[in-house]
């Protein structure tokens, strides 16, 4: 029998807030341990719609949030709640 796996997608800043790091901790942690120079109103300005996070950023965010970045919504924050109703209703 074929066990079918969900994906579950969360914005960038559901994934920050899961990880209980702030903005802040956020900006540190690019800076320390991966060389990513971001002030916290880009990174606040990704998680409200991170359509253009670069590939390098998206690898680290991922990293820092223990997601896989497949998990990540990379897009305007305000559709996936609108993306997974679709999906709810068509799942019905």
């Amino acid at each position: 029998m074929k066990m079918e796996t969900e994906v579950v997608m969360m914005t960038l800043k559901a994934a920050r807030v899961n990880s209980d790091l702030t903005q802040n901790d956020v900006v540190k942690i690019l800076d320390n341990d991966y060389c990513i120079d971001i002030t916290r109103q880009k990174l606040a300005q990704y998680e409200k719609d991170s359509t253009n996070v670069s590939v390098t950023l998206s690898k680290a965010l991922s990293e820092i949030y223990a997601i896989s970045s497949e998990n990540i919504f990379f897009g305007n924050g305000s559709t996936l709640s609108y993306t997974l109703r679709v999906k709810e209703l068509s799942a019905s």
